[in-house]
């Protein structure tokens, strides 16, 4: 009871369920886009080869550009920075359906995907501003990022059925049509909010630059993020050769992971836990580890399920702890921004997981695919102890104990 309590005292701020909502709809297309270009160009061209590029171009695209448009967010205001993005993703797709249909050469539908992914939205990073604007309760925000990572976790749920219903009725070109429809409304519907509305408004003046990495701790927590990514890429790699050897279903394993996920969000999101951001962080990705650790000994089809529940339970909350951090971390005036860098840093350290990874189980084991997305993980919540001594070190002295 008192779980749901909390999510309504969260969600009763004004505006903040047409944000969560809409940037809900926004971020469907993270779980449906990179499966949408995959089929569509394999289909067409033939060559899963070319396939992988496009997808590779779209991610590589996206991750670098990522900060730009939170700049444009903070600069501009939110509202241009959707506006602008939107208006120039959807032609991308659609120059991308036009060239696999005529059955264009690679480079061409490469580069298409790479402008589509350069002009994403910066859809999550103005959810993110609204949410630390607009809720000065610390308990009421903890929550609302607890269910935007339970509903980000969906997204990988219900994205890719999406997207396989898609398939099954009409040519995979067309769920690249879905995706650019299902982006542009849920921008459209994001930028209409009187929350994104407001920050326009009260959107603060900017004199100087600003260097978000040059604040110690902002770097310290992309660093984690960094590090965590690559974590979660490694493990992915390994969870699927890990299915291999146990002749099961590599998707229904990843699935047991995105349900743990949300199970894990919904309940930090209800709960009010004793300790800092900084220091149930450094808990969650300490058990994160630990699990993966478990897993890479090869535990049987039971045991590994477990431990993968276990796994998404405490990444759920770890996510939405990094995000609150990078909120309190950042100024104001560079909230989008760095928002948007979050998601920059969780795509790049990915993308270097699943190479790594790839590669150590290819060329090695599981085992150490698994090992190496432990040791990243453990690293991360060990370099968060030194703030912790440090705030211990810092703490004053009650007068009584003088």
């Amino acid at each position: 009871m008192q779980a749901l309590t909390n999510y309504r005292t969260a969600l009763s701020y004004a505006g903040v369920p047409r944000v969560m909502a809409s940037s809900f709809v926004c971020r469907l297309l993270a779980g449906m886009v990179s499966l949408s270009l995959l089929l569509a160009a394999q289909r067409e061209t033939g060559s899963y080869a070319i396939a992988g590029a496009v997808t590779a171009a779209y991610a590589v695209a996206l991750a670098f550009t990522s900060p730009m448009w939170g700049r444009v967010a903070d600069r501009r205001g939110p509202r241009a920075a959707l506006a602008i993005a939107t208006l120039l993703q959807s032609p991308a797709f659609a120059l991308f359906v036009l060239l696999g249909v005529t059955h264009a050469p690679a480079v061409p539908l490469v580069a298409a995907a790479f402008l589509a992914g350069a002009c994403t939205p910066p859809g999550s990073a103005v959810a993110n501003t609204v949410f630390v604007r607009s809720v000065p309760d610390e308990q009421a925000r903890r929550t609302l990022f607890a269910l935007s990572g339970l509903l980000t976790e969906s997204v990988f749920i219900v994205g890719p059925l999406i997207v396989a219903g898609v398939v099954l009725l009409l040519a995979p070109i067309h769920a690249v049509v879905v995706c650019a429809i299902t982006s542009s409304a849920g921008v459209w519907w994001l930028r209409g909010a009187a929350a994104v509305r407001a920050m326009d408004s009260d959107r603060p003046t900017l004199t100087t630059r600003i260097g978000l990495l040059s604040n110690w701790r902002q770097a310290h927590i992309m660093l984690v993020v960094v590090l965590g990514a690559f974590a979660i890429g490694a493990f992915e790699v390994s969870v699927v050769a890990h299915a291999g050897e146990l002749n099961a279903s590599a998707g229904v394993l990843l699935a047991v992971v995105a349900i743990g996920g949300a199970a894990g969000s919904f309940l930090y999101g209800g709960a009010k836990l004793p300790g800092s951001l900084v220091a149930q962080l450094a808990v969650a990705m300490t058990l994160f580890g630990v699990c993966i650790l478990a897993m890479g000994f090869g535990p049987g089809l039971i045991a590994s399920s477990v431990l993968l529940f276990a796994i998404g339970m405490v990444n759920g909350p770890a996510d939405a702890l990094q995000s609150l951090l990078v909120g309190e971390y950042s100024p104001r005036e560079g909230q989008s921004q760095a928002f948007a860098l979050l998601n920059s840093s969780n795509w790049v350290g990915f993308a270097a997981g699943s190479a790594a990874g790839g590669a150590l189980v290819q060329h090695v084991s599981v085992g150490f695919g698994a090992a190496a997305a432990a040791l990243a993980t453990l690293a991360a919540a060990a370099s968060l102890l030194v703030p912790l001594s440090m705030a211990r070190r810092l703490r004053p002295v009650p007068v009584s104990a003088r």
